[in-house]
C-alpha cells in the first residue's frame, strides 16, 4: 500500500504546527483529531480575538480559518494582519463543500456574496491583499 502522508513509518506533518480557528466545536474537534493523527501539534480557539493572542510570526507552518463562521470584517482584519506582519505565513481559509479548502480567497464566495455591500468591499480588499 501507498502512504502519501508517511515517510520512513513517520508522517511528513509530524512536528508541524498548526493554528486552527473554528467557531463550530464539532468541526473543530475532528479537524484537530486528524491533524493530530499525522503528528501535527495544533492550537484551537473559537474566537478570532483568541487567535490575535495565539498567533505571532514564525511559530505556525499554517493557520486555518473557518471563514464561514466570522463576518467579513474580522476575518479580512486578521488575515491582513497576519500577512503585514508575516508576508509569507501559510493561511488556509476553510470554505466548505465543494472545495472545503482554499489557499486564497474562493471563487465561489466571491460570486455568490459580492453583491452585498460590506461582504463585497471585503471581499475586494481580500482579493488585493492576496
Amino acid at each position: 500500500m501507498y502512504y502519501p502522508l508517511l515517510l520512513r513509518g513517520r508522517s511528513v506533518l509530524a512536528g508541524k504546527k498548526v493554528l486552527l480557528i473554528d467557531r463550530c466545536q464539532a468541526t473543530c474537534e475532528v479537524r484537530a483529531a486528524v491533524l493530530r493523527s499525522h503528528g501535527v501539534e495544533v492550537h484551537t480557539t473559537e474566537e478570532i480575538s483568541a487567535a490575535r493572542f495565539l498567533w505571532q510570526p514564525n511559530i505556525y507552518d499554517l493557520v486555518m480559518l473557518d471563514v464561514r463562521r466570522y463576518s467579513p470584517g474580522e476575518t479580512l482584519e486578521f488575515y491582513e494582519q497576519i500577512k503585514q506582519a508575516s508576508p509569507r505565513e501559510r493561511v488556509a481559509f476553510l470554505v466548505g463543500p465543494p472545495t472545503y479548502l482554499s489557499l486564497t480567497w474562493p471563487g465561489e464566495v466571491i460570486a455568490e456574496d459580492a453583491s452585498s455591500g460590506q461582504w463585497g468591499e471585503t471581499v475586494k480588499r481580500l482579493l488585493t491583499a492576496a
